[in-house]
């Protein structure tokens, strides 16, 4: 007796596109048979009516629990959290995230606390990123490797103020950035860097800074290419030196792109759906504020083209849950956008519907690379017997807007209220249950 299957469905690898039914057992799939070629009992059937069959998403970059400041200031408790942005995530079709803790503490004192929430609260599973911001966190980096933490956020930019407000993140120096590769190599790690230069954004805000002005390219004009391009290329010279890889946060511009190119060792580019369909053109005024910014059509079209043709390419939302009071004016608002449930229908509508890529790219980019990058393939990441049945199947065809109160999540807002879309999960299965159905979530 089976649990589930889902027939008549268009089943998508990073490879191939196959029509055939997926058995389902026990949360794992245990078949993948030819449609129609014989009749097995099982509790559910869900007949895809020929829609394409994905891997559950896997959204590399999510700040699921991270929230700004104190008292009224702070909407919701960290528990809450958890669980309005976990549903968010899965009614866009992302089953797993790798989540973000920012701690000036040792990760020793706080990780068994993380995981515990992300098992008691979250609708979706996360992994932990860690974040290495002092010497205790470089110093302690075989034990946070034992502990199961394999892959670090470094920051360059966050400093004084900004970096009060996004909670007290705090950048390495070019010289514990070296240590910390050296380190991350023997242990297996992965560095992940937020690579903007920050003498050459204070030097943009002194000559750019318009404070009359509350649209997203007076923000980009104070934070230009130049600002993440030379980061990149830096990190990069680096991780030459030290000889390992490196992943490259939220890539938004054409000059980090051409960089990455070029480098001799393995960079991993990571990128967002806001910089892939959003401009400085973009009607959202400080809503749109984002750190690196959103740029221009010229950035965006370089993404998409890295995508087609660079293998190492991973999808993150950069979810931030703030809500509109949190962001009123450009210069002192806080930066960040949600976006969680949005990667899988931003990649289709504008990769396959404006760039004619196919949806196996999709696949690529969102579930099977991070899945390899991460060391959780084949378990995640594919449709493959014996893989976890995290799975979606997409209406795609279709004409769709999304307003803020059409989520679970608890921002007010969102960067797509606006937008066409072309695409949206149908169904959602996550470990064999069907927890999204005809697009209603059917967890509390």
């Amino acid at each position: 007796m089976l649990d589930l299957i889902v027939k008549n469905g268009k089943v998508v690898s990073p490879d191939s596109i196959t029509e055939e039914d997926i058995w389902i057992k026990d949360g794992k799939i245990v078949g993948r048979v030819n449609r129609d070629s014989f009749s097995k009992k099982t509790k559910k059937v869900i007949d895809a009516e020929g829609r394409y069959v994905i891997p559950g998403g896997i959204d590399t970059h999510s700040h699921i629990g991270q929230l700004p400041g104190e008292g009224n200031y702070r909407p919701q408790s960290m528990q809450e959290n958890y669980i309005t942005e976990s549903q968010t995530a899965l009614m866009g079709g992302i089953t797993t995230a790798l989540n973000y803790i920012f701690t000036q503490k040792s990760f020793k004192e706080v990780f068994s606390d993380y995981q515990g929430k992300n098992e008691k609260y979250s609708a979706i599973d996360l992994i932990y990123h860690g974040s290495l911001m002092n010497d205790t966190h470089l110093n302690e980096i075989e034990d946070y490797i034992k502990m199961g933490l394999k892959s670090f956020k470094i920051f360059l930019p966050y400093k004084g103020k900004e970096a009060e407000k996004l909670g007290g993140l705090s950048s390495l120096n070019d010289g514990q950035i070296i240590k910390a590769f050296e380190l991350l190599k023997k242990h297996d790690g992965l560095p992940i860097v937020h690579a903007e230069n920050p003498e050459l954004i204070d030097y943009y805000m002194k000559k750019k800074q318009d404070r009359s002005r509350q649209d997203i390219a007076a923000w980009e004009m104070t934070r230009p290419a130049i600002t993440e391009g030379e980061a990149v290329s830096k990190i990069i010279y680096f991780a030459e030196k030290v000889d390992t890889k490196v992943a490259i946060a939220h890539v938004s511009s054409a000059m980090a792109v051409e960089a990455i190119e070029k480098a001799n060792n393995e960079i991993i580019l990571e990128t967002c759906p806001h910089y892939l369909s959003l401009t400085v053109e973009s009607d959202l005024n400080s809503l749109g504020k984002v750190s690196p910014p959103i740029r221009k059509q010229k950035d965006q079209d370089r993404l998409w083209e890295a995508i087609e043709k660079k293998e190492k390419v991973m999808i993150g939302s950069d979810h931030n849950s703030w809500q509109k009071r949190h962001k009123q004016e450009l210069w002192g608002g806080l930066a960040g956008l949600p976006g969680n449930c949005f990667i899988i229908p931003i990649l289709y509508s504008e990769g396959v519907i404006k760039r004619n890529l196919s949806i196996k790219d999709i696949v690529r980019v969102n579930s099977y690379m991070p899945a390899k990058i991460f060391d959780v393939y084949p378990v995640k990441g594919t449709l493959q017997v014996g893989s976890i049945a995290d799975l979606v199947i997409m209406d795609t065809g279709i004409s769709k807007y999304i307003g803020a109160d059409q989520l679970p999540s608890i921002t007010d807002y969102h960067p797509y209220e606006d937008y066409e879309f072309k695409a949206w999960p149908n169904t959602v299965v996550k470990k064999g249950k069907t927890v999204v159905e005809n697009e209603q979530l059917l967890i509390d």
